[in-house]
This record gives structure tokens, sequence and C-alpha cells, in this order.
């Protein structure tokens, strides 16, 4: 999978989980893990914060965050409770360990190949791997941007991928404020994300627009990308129970 460069990297030292998403999030934990005794792992974790607000509100729960970002990482404030691991996604399969409750929080669409088929593929292979992960009465929770598209839902995320993975296009589409210019970003519809979690063996439990995106985006830029609506989705996902 393709890496962002460090100035890329930077970008996204922040934390997107206002507190209208974090309450969103907090019902289904409180609901599923109502003694608040979990363990958690939060792929793509970066700078440490959502795991460190997570572990402020559960005082026995326990944590572990992992991202390819040293620079990221290196941010994570110490605590007892919180692991920190430098590694990739790629490598989840290598973690002997089982979680309770696994985060993936915007970084699904990161996972770009060089190819459209490949890069679905690895979104699709990440959740398999967490999955893998989960323990009996596991728990996925997965934040991401949803595009539909006018006349064809998954047309503006694969128009997005070719302009932003692109490497000619990139001081263009840089210039134009695609952080992830040169390496690119896959972002899907809803339709897209719930076939692609069906694909990987698991359950959508839940289905929730926690708030609306405010990010104004020009009508041209609308009409061109081929964007009918944008939104965050929180899909929170369990594994299937035998019957």
């Amino acid at each position: 999978m393709r890496k962002l460069d460090a100035s890329q990297v930077e970008a996204f030292d922040t934390e997107y989980v206002s507190d209208a998403r974090w309450s969103t999030v907090k019902a289904n934990i409180d609901q599923d893990f109502p003694d608040g005794v979990f363990t958690f792992l939060d792929m793509g974790g970066g700078n440490g914060m959502f795991a460190d607000r997570l572990l402020a509100a559960y005082p026995h729960s326990k944590g572990t965050v992992l991202d390819n970002s040293e620079v990221l990482l290196s941010k994570n404030e110490p605590n007892e409770r919180k692991t920190v691991i430098l590694d990739s996604v790629e490598n989840v399969g290598n973690i002997d360990t089982r979680y309770d409750i696994i985060f993936l929080n915007w970084v699904l669409h990161h996972f770009v190949s060089e190819t459209y088929a490949q890069t679905r593929q690895n979104q699709c292979r990440t959740l398999s791997a967490a999955n893998t992960l989960l323990a009996e009465r596991g728990r996925i929770s997965v934040f991401e941007n949803v595009y539909d598209g006018m006349l064809i839902e998954s047309l503006p995320g694969r128009i997005i991928y070719q302009l932003t993975s692109n490497r000619v296009l990139k001081g263009i589409t840089r210039r134009l404020g695609a952080n992830t210019a040169g390496v690119g970003v896959c972002f899907l519809s809803k339709k897209q994300w719930l076939s692609t979690i069906h694909d990987a063996g698991l359950d959508v439990l839940k289905c929730i627009e926690p708030d609306d995106w405010a990010w104004s985006l020009p009508l041209t830029w609308k009409i061109c990308l081929h964007i009918r609506r944008r939104f965050v989705g929180l899909f929170w996902l369990g594994a299937p129970r035998s019957p």
C-alpha cells in the first residue's frame, strides 16, 4: 500500500471525533459493554487522542494504538493502560491478542494501492483481518466519509481516487486542496461500504449518521465529481452469530 509523506501525515495530526460523534460511539459502547470493562485496538490511531478519550471515559478499559507513523505515535500521552505499536495495518495478522472493540476511524479510505481494484481489496482485507482479532463479544466501529453519486452511486469515489492517485497530476490536485495528492484516497458510497463490510464477513448492527458534514463544496465541484450527497457514517459491526 502507498504511504503518505511526512508533510501529508502531519496534516492528519488532529481529532475528527467531535462531541456529537463521540456521543454516538459512547452510546454503542454503553449498550454492548455496560460494565465499561473492555479492551480495544485503535487501528491507525495516530496521536492517540481518541484512545485517551476512551481511557478517560472508561477507567476499567485497556487499549492499543497502532499506526505506521512514528511522528504521530510519538505524540501519544503515556498511560499505563495504553500500548503503542509502530506497524502497518497490513501486518495486523501478526498480532496474537484479541480485542473487544476495534476502531477504524477514517483510515480505510487511505489504504491505497496502484489500482482501484487493489485498493478496494485492501479495504475488504483490512476489515476481514480486524474480524479475526475480535474477542467473542467483539465489535468493530468504523467512521468513514460517504460519497453518493447523482446517477451512478459509486462514481464520485472512483473519480476522486483516479485524480488523487495520479502522480502526474499531483501538483494540480494538491493546489486544489487534496492533501493525499500523488498517493490517493478511496471514498465509497453507502451501498459500497455496506457491500464491503458484508464481503469481509461482518454484520452491520447499526449504520448511523451522527452529524452533518460542515464542509462547503462549490457547486461546480459537486457537478464535476458527480456528488449527490456527502456525509459521515458510523458503522457499528459484529461477527455473524452461529445459527
